[in-house]
């Protein structure tokens, strides 16, 4: 019995990325297309990678979510609290010493 050949995606430019990607059709508004538009030109014109982006971006907070859900109570903190971490963040305070 003869298999029929394995459907593989075009490499092109040898990226590794290309080669697990699939082409899909999507609806998108017109003033969200052009801000994804305007978005992709720091892509060089590549709305895939603004689409690889958000979806990236996305992914993180879903699993940011789950962290914080696993912690519990010790993620908990003040609005303050929350406020001197991303100044350190920032840079715009030096990180506290252990003590």
């Amino acid at each position: 019995m003869e298999r029929a050949p394995s459907r593989r995606p075009k490499i092109s430019g040898g990226a590794s990325r290309a080669a697990r990607s699939e082409k899909v059709s999507v609806s998108i508004q017109g003033d969200d297309l052009a801000w994804l538009r305007r978005r992709a030109k720091a892509y060089g014109g590549n709305l895939s990678a603004v689409l690889a982006e958000g979806t990236r971006l996305l992914r993180q907070c879903e699993s940011r979510g789950v962290l914080l859900t696993m912690l519990g109570d010790a993620a908990k903190m003040t609005p303050e609290e929350a406020d001197a971490i991303r100044r350190e963040w920032d840079g715009a305070t030096p990180p506290r010493g252990r003590r």
